[in-house]
C-alpha cells in the first residue's frame, strides 16, 4: 500500500477525475483511506490547522464522492464533519 503519504497522493488523484466516473467504488476507497490517515495526523496533532484543513478538504472530496454515487447519507456526513472541522479552526 506505501506510506501515509501515498495514500494521501493517491486520493488526491481521485479527485480530479470527471463527475461521470465518480461513480467507480476504488476512488471513494482510496479517499476513505487517505481521510483515515488525514484524521490519524489531525488527532496526533490537534494544533496544527495544516492537518486540520487537508482533513477537510478531504472530506469534501469524499462528499462529493459519495453525492455522485448517490449515497446522500454518508455525503452528508462527510460535509457535515468538514465544516464542523472548519469551525472549530476559525474560532482559535
Amino acid at each position: 500500500m506505501g506510506t501515509k503519504q501515498d495514500v494521501i497522493r493517491q486520493a488526491e488523484s481521485c479527485w480530479g477525475i470527471p463527475h461521470g466516473e465518480c461513480h467507480r467504488s476504488d476512488a471513494v476507497e482510496i479517499t476513505e483511506r487517505a481521510v483515515a490517515v488525514l484524521r490519524e495526523r489531525a488527532a496526533t496533532e490537534p494544533d496544527n490547522d495544516d492537518h486540520g484543513q487537508q482533513l477537510s478538504w478531504a472530506l469534501i472530496n469524499l462528499a462529493q464522492l459519495h453525492s455522485a454515487r448517490r449515497e446522500h447519507t454518508k455525503a452528508d456526513a462527510a460535509a457535515l464533519e468538514s465544516v464542523a472541522i472548519m469551525r472549530r479552526m476559525l474560532a482559535r
